[in-house]
């Protein structure tokens, strides 16, 4: 009988299932930078985007469906000091999204992405997302 509900309600969202791909996709194809990261449990990962000589206005987006809690930080790097720009924990069982912007006006920063996976039991897949935005 359950098998029964699944296979109906499966039929029921495949076609709402393939528009968000198709849309997923138009997004992919105007990012500057995309990663994914994996953080295994009680860890700690840093990604790193040279932007050299890329003066301008991004925005960074961190997607996950992994079970939190994690731990989403941007941080700024000019002549190797770092500043926090932003930073959030998420404690959702899934749906972990963080955004934040990233302004290089005179194109000398660079910028690190820091995800930290507190779960105990799983690995974290987080996938980094850097678009630039137009000029203002």
């Amino acid at each position: 009988m359950n098998v029964l509900i699944r296979s109906l309600m499966l039929m029921l969202l495949l076609p709402f299932m393939a528009s968000v791909e198709l849309h997923a996709f138009e997004f992919d194809k105007n990012y500057l930078y995309y990663r994914d990261a994996h953080v295994p449990p009680f860890q700690k990962s840093r990604e790193f985007f040279d932007m050299p000589d890329r003066p301008g206005f991004f925005e960074v987006t961190m997607v996950s469906d992994t079970a939190g809690p994690l731990t989403f930080r941007i941080v700024r790097v000019r002549d190797e000091v770092e500043q926090t720009l932003a930073q959030k924990r998420s404690y959702h069982v899934g749906s972990h999204e963080f955004q934040a912007h990233f302004d290089n006006v005179e194109g000398s920063d660079d910028l690190i992405v820091e995800i930290a996976n507190s779960n105990p039991a799983a690995v974290a897949k987080v996938a980094v997302f850097v678009v630039e935005l137009p000029k203002h």
